[in-house]
């Protein structure tokens, strides 16, 4: 593929004209999906599919187009010409970009990361068989993940990792569900097997007598998954530099220094795990890591290369929306085998949904309650609780209210495949959070 990408591209910059500037972006994977019921194949089927964006530029104007490819390179190549035609035809209606920016400097990055050859029948086979006495439904994606740029001026960036995503519930035969989640470079059997003992071990109390809890505040437990919900809410706009320049970022109050986290809670972005390109759509190189928050103290901002023109400031390689694409919070002290023990009374939550901000400039979030969440007594499992509504504020969570962190982490690689199987991940331990509170 990396042939055929720097073929396809040497042809249509041989065909630009002068002052023309044209940016590539090629995304492709090659992707096996096993659908699950009753822990038996439902379906089984595979996406193979090659897309190259056009991105021309003129007189700090510029257009972009997407082409989906066959990899004939025949039929590719006047499909991509006649695109180029069609975009160099409509660029001059439009107004300058006063903020566009590209890599103008040559500096090539390609990934170096072994190919694991996920072994799609193997995993599958070992999912049933690990499976076979459950109620289990559930969809595995794996396969390869490829990215590309190349530019007019010489750069070029590649990347490409494989990966999978387990993603599955265990019933009872009342309709009670247990929802997990598996995803990581390389399969392991004995992480897979704790995963599943932990399922087991919430299955056997599910269909226990529901624990009908009041509103009020509860020591609680957020798994990873549950954790992730949270995270992911911060990540729209909470790290990035321009939504604090306009005030609209949930952690605002942080990057000022009016409000704290506790000093065991460290993010940063690390794209070290390989799944992320460690390149920018407009070919930047992107740093390895970007701490974020460092003891509790706000570090840095993601800064896109257009908000670096826009503010004068230095830029990290950002994405446009100044998101992580692969965030990583410090793991902790908590004996991840003796959760139960160290959270003794409270609630275990395994999962969230429908979260949203109920008061974004104050780090307020809401949302509910799902799959397996429990009333721990004692340090045991003693029955499942209502669906209940939380609210409450990150500088809780993350700070005075935060008793402690797991000493494991758990990799979760997003599971959308919109248009394409999406290479952003979180890597998170487990919280125990005092005084979490629920409303209804």
């Amino acid at each position: 593929m990396k042939d055929y990408f720097k073929k396809i591209a040497n042809h249509l910059f041989n065909s630009l004209k002068n002052s023309e500037i044209l940016l590539l972006n090629l995304d492709a994977e090659k992707t096996d999906f096993v659908r699950f019921n009753h822990a038996k194949i439902r379906q089984a089927g595979n996406v193979r599919q090659v897309t190259i964006t056009l991105n021309l530029l003129f007189k700090r104007k510029t257009l972009t187009s997407a082409i989906r490819l066959s990899t004939d390179f025949e039929k590719d190549s006047l499909l991509l010409l006649r695109t180029l035609y069609y975009l160099r035809r409509e660029i001059p209606e439009l107004s300058p970009d006063p903020y566009l920016m590209y890599e103008r400097n040559i500096n090539s990055f390609e990934n170096d990361i072994e190919s694991t050859k996920l072994d799609n029948y193997a995993m599958t086979e070992n999912i049933i068989d690990s499976c076979s006495a459950f109620d289990m439904v559930g969809i595995l994606s794996s396969g390869t993940i490829t990215k590309g740029f190349a530019s007019s001026l010489g750069q070029f960036n590649w990347h490409e990792s494989d990966s999978f995503n387990f993603d599955w519930s265990m019933y009872t035969e009342t309709g009670k569900a247990i929802k997990q989640n598996y995803s990581d470079r390389e399969w392991n059997q004995k992480t897979f097997s704790n995963l599943l003992s932990a399922s087991k071990e919430k299955l056997d109390v599910i269909d226990n007598k529901e624990m009908i809890i009041k509103t009020g505040d509860y020591r609680v437990y957020l798994s990873p998954s549950a954790l992730n919900e949270i995270v992911d809410m911060l990540s729209w706009g909470g790290f990035s530099y321009k939504a604090n320049k306009i005030g609209s970022s949930p952690l605002h109050l942080l990057q000022k220094g009016e409000r704290s986290f506790s000093k065991m809670v460290s993010f940063s972005e690390n794209l070290s795990n390989g799944i992320s390109p460690k390149f920018h759509t407009e070919g930047f190189i992107k740093p390895e890591l970007t701490e974020l928050i460092t003891n509790g103290e706000y570090a840095n901002s993601l800064v896109s290369p257009r908000s670096a023109l826009e503010y004068s400031v230095n830029h990290n390689a950002a994405e446009l929306y100044e998101s992580p694409v692969s965030i990583h919070l410090k793991k902790g002290m908590i004996d991840s085998n003796k959760i139960l023990d160290t959270l003794k009374d409270g609630i275990y939550i395994s999962n969230l949904w429908y979260l949203n901000f109920s008061d974004r400039n104050n780090g307020r979030i809401t949302g509910l309650t799902r799959f397996g969440c429990f009333m721990v007594e004692d340090g045991e499992y003693k029955g499942p609780i209502n669906t209940m509504r939380f609210d409450e504020t990150v500088y809780n969570i993350f700070g005075e209210k935060l008793i402690g962190l797991t000493d494991s982490q758990q990799l979760l690689i997003d599971s959308s495949t919109y248009e394409e199987r999406s290479t952003y991940s979180s890597t998170l331990p487990g919280a125990i959070v005092e005084d979490f509170k629920m409303t209804l």
